[in-house]
C-alpha cells in the first residue's frame, strides 16, 4: 500500500505552518491584558494533537478524536487573535471574560473573516466548509454512541453481503483495540487541522508566495482522499466509525 500523498505532504509542512503561527503569534500587538489568549490558545493545539497523536497510535482511536475536536476549538481562538479584524480585540476580550461561547466566535468569523479565505478543501466556499467541519466533529465532544464505535476494530476481509441487502461484519471489542483504517482517518483529520492554521496564515501573510502553494497542493491532495466522499455538505458521514469500499475493503488507503 503506497503512503497517501497528502500525508507525505502534511509531514513536508507541518513544521513551516506552526513556526509561521507560533511566530505571528509572539509578534501579536494585542493589548497586554489579552495578549496571553493566542499562547495559551497555540500551546493547548500543540498539547491536545500531540496527545491526540499518541493515543492514536496506541488504539485509543476515541480518545483520539474527542482530542481532535479540542484541537478544532483553540484553532478557532488562533483564527480570531491573528486574523487582524479591527473587531477581533473585543471579541477576544468578551470570549477571556466568558462572555461569548465557541458559536459565537465562529459565527463572528464567519460573517467577518472567512470569506476572504477562498474555497474549502473543494469548491465550497470556506465559510461552509468550516461550519460543516464542526457540525460534523460536535458530537464527539461529548462520550456518547458514536463516540464509543470508534473503540471497536472492524476485522479486515469480514464484510459479507446480506441476502436481500445490508452487510455484516465482524469487531473485535477490547482495550485500545488498534484499527488501520480509524487511526490513518484521524491522522488525516489532523492534516486537515494542519491545512487550516497554514490557511489562516496564508491569509493573513499574502507575500509568501511558495508557502502558499504548499498549503494549496496539501489543500488538493486531502480533497482527494478515499476517505472523503467530496461531497462538501455531508461532513457528518465523513466521521462515520465504519468505512469501506464497494470492493469490501476496510482500510481504503
Amino acid at each position: 500500500m503506497n503512503t497517501p500523498e497528502w500525508f507525505n505532504l502534511s509531514e513536508d509542512i507541518t513544521t513551516s505552518v506552526l513556526q509561521r503561527v507560533s511566530q505571528t503569534i509572539q509578534d501579536s500587538d494585542l493589548p497586554v491584558c489579552i495578549r496571553s489568549v493566542p499562547l495559551l490558545s497555540f500551546w493547548f493545539f500543540l498539547d491536545s494533537i500531540r496527545l491526540a497523536n499518541q493515543a492514536n497510535r496506541d488504539g485509543m482511536h476515541a480518545n483520539a478524536l474527542s482530542l481532535t475536536r479540542q484541537c478544532f476549538e483553540a484553532l478557532i481562538v488562533i483564527d480570531l487573535s491573528i486574523c487582524g479584524h479591527n473587531e477581533a480585540e473585543a471579541i477576544i476580550s468578551r470570549w477571556d471574560e466568558d462572555r461569548i461561547n465557541p458559536g459565537g466566535l465562529r459565527k463572528f468569523l464567519d460573517e467577518n473573516v472567512w470569506q476572504a479565505y477562498g474555497h474549502g478543501l473543494w469548491d465550497e466556499t470556506y465559510a461552509v466548509f468550516m461550519k460543516e467541519f464542526a457540525k460534523a466533529l460536535q458530537p464527539y465532544a461529548h462520550y456518547c454512541s458514536k463516540l464509543a464505535q470508534w473503540q471497536v476494530r472492524q476485522i479486515p476481509g469480514s464484510l459479507e453481503s446480506k441476502p436481500g441487502g445490508g452487510f455484516t461484519a465482524l469487531l473485535e471489542m477490547r482495550p485500545r483495540a488498534y484499527d488501520p483504517q480509524k487511526a490513518t482517518r484521524i491522522t488525516l483529520f489532523h492534516s486537515i487541522l494542519t491545512y487550516c492554521l497554514g490557511r489562516i496564515w496564508i491569509a493573513n501573510n499574502k507575500v509568501d508566495f511558495e508557502f502558499k502553494e504548499q498549503v494549496k497542493r496539501l489543500g488538493a491532495a486531502l480533497g482527494k482522499s478515499e476517505y472523503l466522499d467530496g461531497h462538501k455538505t455531508d461532513w457528518g458521514q465523513q466521521f462515520w466509525a465504519m468505512l469501506w469500499s464497494s470492493r469490501g475493503d476496510t482500510v481504503l488507503e
